[in-house]
């Protein structure tokens, strides 16, 4: 696992291309991000010769405009850049331009962009809206553009999982303790935040005292072991980095039967041991039973969701 220590918050936004705003189906062009403490902005658009996929998605466009469009909104971000960048470099981030303006709310943490293009009626928007941590504002853009734009790294929806999920449910269900383990789409910061399917979180509880995680570790190949293990590793890291890992966490695993995937998913479950997690087999109900169990006599209030 690496050690990086990530000193930047970083806010994203990404480009979409929305020929036709009345129906709302778009393409994503391009990234733009800011760290928000220097109001340091970088960005990248999609090369105006790559227009396979517009046109395979709206067939009808006149490519001309969509590249015309697509030149005043560069024109735009670069002339804000060299303009925001240069005075936050020669003011060491004391004061921020006033051109930034048009991309930031006024005295708010929360949301950090306000518009992408003067024009509120443009085809270009910002689709998908993020926060992440980074140790360098052009890199981290360059990874989010790799992902949003050009697909890279992305994890299919896992139906095995999903059914793992509902068959944990299941199983709580049985001792009436489904009631108490709701999904938590938000447990850990602002700034670092991750999604648990099955949580109990008594109310006034800054997280949830009691996680449970179905894991299909069942996956084709040793790599995509090793990715999608090591993810939820790193997930938990993060959690303790920003002091919101649960005191208890269990992963109900389902395991592979392939000798070589043998291996990657056991190196995956003493990794996430070692963070504290309790891993057991997704078939062993009683370990699970044992772990989502609650003292009977507790008056149990749970957090409003």
């Amino acid at each position: 696992m690496s050690s990086i220590d990530y000193s930047l918050v970083v806010h994203y936004a990404a480009v979409g291309y929305r020929p036709y705003r009345e129906i709302g189906e778009y393409v994503n062009v391009g990234i733009v991000a800011v760290e928000p403490n220097s109001r340091f902005l970088s960005y990248q658009l999609m090369p105006l010769q790559r227009t396979k996929r517009i046109s395979a998605c709206f067939p009808a466009v006149d490519l001309s405009i969509y590249r015309q469009h697509l030149k005043q909104l560069d024109k735009h971000l670069a002339t804000l850049a060299v303009e925001t960048n240069s005075v936050y470099a020669q003011s060491s981030g004391v004061s921020h331009h006033p051109a930034q303006q048009d991309l930031f709310l006024q005295g708010s943490d929360d949301e950090f962009f306000q518009r992408l293009v003067q024009d509120e009626e443009s085809c270009l928007f910002f689709a998908k809206r993020g926060v992440t941590l980074a140790n360098d504002l052009p890199t981290c853009v360059h990874e989010l553009y790799r992902r949003y734009v050009e697909h890279w790294d992305l994890t299919p929806i896992d139906y095995a999982e999903k059914e793992l999920n509902r068959s944990v449910r299941r199983l709580l269900q049985t001792k009436r303790l489904d009631r108490f383990y709701r999904d938590a789409p938000s447990v850990g910061t602002d700034a670092y935040h991750i999604g648990i399917p099955l949580a109990f979180w008594p109310e006034g509880s800054p997280v949830p005292t009691k996680v449970i995680k179905p894991l299909n570790l069942a996956q084709a190949t040793p790599t995509r072991i090793y990715t999608y293990g090591d993810e939820w590793v790193s997930k938990l890291t993060r959690l303790k980095r920003v002091k919101s890992l649960p005191e208890n966490v269990l992963f109900a695993v389902r395991m592979p039967s392939e000798p070589d995937c043998q291996k990657a998913a056991n190196e995956i479950r003493r990794a996430l041991e070692k963070k504290g997690a309790i891993v057991v087999d997704v078939e062993d109900q009683e370990a699970i039973l044992e772990f989502a169990a609650l003292a009977e006599e507790a008056d149990l209030t749970l957090e409003a969701e």
